[in-house]
């Protein structure tokens, strides 16, 4: 687990200086153009076009240095998802039957177009995916925050999302340190949940948990106030004016987007053409 609170200005760890200044831009410019991209691309339709935005995202993060391996590491965190679209949606949409399956005597019959539709959201999925780890990676977590609140979003907001994170990793570091702990005593998970002794320990482990973290946490609120905290929002960074240079990436990757969604088949572009 990498702590991204950890991390200075542009010294994110297992990140190498690549081809792309990308880690440069505008915090705000890079965020504004991430999530125009995002709205653009989960709204196309065509899987060419969202194949060639996958394919622009990759060639970005090759190219700025963040690395694969983290972005595939994202990507993991939804697998489960994107089974469960590929197991569900062919047999609750309806369409050609492609396959059917016999369980007694019921019949689940699988559709093509319940196939098609699973791949089209998991593509969608993947391009805002990776757009995310794209923008976290070359990001350091304070500027986003700043980006944030130079954008004017609500310093309340801003502070949860910031502490939530923080507690994140604060939580998990607990977690292993307990987990340590359990292996010392000589702990062994049964096979499953239902076994009787894994299931009373992992019980006894969250209580623990939530007790500590409860307790941390009223510490680390006697501990802001001793230090001044009356509940106003806290700057994180002076905001300069974007550069040229910050603005062309931005319109660069919103404009990727875009022509995607004017150029792929049936798309805007193509109906007013038509006419």
């Amino acid at each position: 687990m990498v702590d991204l609170h950890a991390a200075r200005a542009g010294t994110f760890p297992g990140r190498g200086k690549g081809l792309l200044p990308l880690q440069r831009v505008d915090s705000r410019v890079k965020l504004v153009a991430m999530v125009g991209y995002i709205a653009l691309a989960t709204g196309l339709t065509s899987w060419l076009s969202l194949l060639v935005g996958v394919a622009f995202l990759g060639l970005l993060i090759a190219f700025s240095g963040s690395g694969w391996r983290r972005a595939a590491a994202r990507l993991a965190w939804a697998s489960p998802l994107a089974v469960a679209m590929l197991l569900f949606l062919p047999a609750v949409t309806p369409g050609h039957p492609w396959h059917q399956i016999r369980m007694g005597p019921w019949e689940l019959t699988l559709s093509l177009e319940g196939y098609g539709l699973a791949v089209l959201l998991g593509l969608r999925m993947v391009n805002a995916l990776l757009a995310a780890a794209l923008l976290l990676d070359t990001t350091p977590w304070g500027e986003l925050m700043g980006a944030l609140r130079s954008l004017r979003f609500p310093a309340l907001l801003v502070q949860l999302i910031d502490f939530t994170l923080r507690y994140i990793f604060v939580t998990g570091d607990e977690l292993a340190r307990m987990n340590v702990a359990l292996k010392a005593r000589g702990f062994k998970s049964g096979r499953s949940l239902l076994d009787r002794d894994t299931f009373y320990t992992l019980g006894r482990v969250i209580g623990t948990l939530f007790i500590r973290s409860w307790k941390r946490s009223e510490r680390v609120y006697q501990a802001m106030l001793a230090r001044g905290m009356a509940g106003g929002h806290v700057p994180y960074t002076s905001p300069t004016r974007p550069g040229g240079w910050d603005l062309a990436w931005g319109l660069g990757i919103v404009g990727m987007g875009l022509g995607l969604r004017l150029l792929e088949p049936g798309g805007w572009i193509w109906t007013i053409l038509s006419r």
